[in-house]
Parts: C-alpha cells; sequence; structure tokens
C-alpha cells in the first residue's frame, strides 16, 4: 500500500462521520425549532369582518396585545392626533397655535389650509398670521364658528373642547 492510498483510506470515513455528525446536530436545532404558522393560527379568527378590514386596510388603529400570550385581543380606530399636513405638534413661527386647556397638554400648531382630526383638551386658539375658522366637539354636539376669525386673534371658548378641524386663511 502506498503512503496516498493509506491516506485516502483514513480521511474518507473521517469526513463521512463527520458530515454525519453535522446533519445530526443540524436536524436536532431544526427539531426543536417552533413550527410555522398554518392557515387555521390566524391571528384575527375571533375578530369581526370589520375589525379584520380596519386592521388590513392601513388606517390609524390601536392593537391590543395580550402581553402573557401575545394573542391579539382588540383592534379599535384611533383618533387622529396629528395630521400629516397642516398641523404639527408645536406652536413655533408664525403657526396658528390650538392650545391645551390645562398643561402639560401639548399644543398644535397649523399651517397650509389647516387640517382635520380629534384633539381633545383644547383651549384658547390664537390666529396668528391667519384667518381661522375652528369646528369642536362639546356636550355631545359638533359646532363650527359662523365665520372666519380675523389675524392675529385669540379665540376661547373658556373651557375645554376636542378640536375637529382648523381651516385657514390669509
Amino acid at each position: 500500500m502506498t503512503h496516498v492510498t493509506a491516506t485516502a483510506t483514513t480521511v474518507r470515513p473521517r469526513l463521512i462521520a463527520a458530515a454525519a455528525a453535522l446533519l445530526f446536530v443540524v436536524a436536532s436545532v431544526w427539531a426543536g425549532l417552533p413550527a410555522s404558522a398554518s392557515v387555521d393560527d390566524n391571528p384575527l379568527s375571533n375578530f369581526t369582518q370589520t375589525e379584520r378590514d380596519l386592521f388590513e386596510s392601513g388606517e390609524p388603529a390601536i392593537l391590543t396585545v395580550d402581553p402573557t400570550t401575545g394573542d391579539f385581543v382588540a383592534i379599535d380606530a384611533a383618533p387622529s392626533q396629528v395630521q400629516p399636513f397642516g398641523v404639527v405638534p408645536n406652536c413655533s413661527g408664525d403657526r396658528a397655535c390650538w392650545q391645551g386647556y390645562l398643561s402639560p397638554h401639548l399644543w398644535y400648531g397649523f399651517d397650509g389650509t389647516g387640517a382635520s382630526g380629534t384633539w381633545p383638551n383644547r383651549g384658547n386658539f390664537k390666529s396668528n398670521n391667519y384667518r381661522a375658522k375652528l369646528c369642536w366637539s362639546y356636550a355631545g354636539n359638533n359646532p363650527c364658528m359662523s365665520g372666519y376669525s380675523g389675524l392675529n386673534q385669540t379665540i376661547t371658548f373658556g373651557t375645554e373642547v376636542t378640536g375637529k378641524s382648523v381651516e385657514l386663511t390669509r
């Protein structure tokens, strides 16, 4: 037997044994992984069609998750607190400003043509360099101003309201 033949004869069984051991380790790890969810494991199966539609819509929503199990418990429409255009969570610059009724509520700054949404705990509104027309919710009613304010005016309600829309013009 030559040296080359002897080396090949001892290396081949070692390679086969190493490959078998590696396959055993991979199979053991794979068996320990959780099974992937099947179609029957739909986390929305206990929801109404309306709730499923909201979940899939991409609209702002509040998804409640059970902290112990991770199950979806509820899906509810989320009131839009900040609109992508026309309102920001501050009153910097010459933006019109809807102040919080009591501190430390967030103040909302409006520019452009305004925005609509739901802004609870609103107090005075400062029009700054805009003429403003507001709508709000109070005591079960949803009134709006009968016209636009003047420039640089403070609109006061004397109580807390929930803002619903702001229309701005110059």
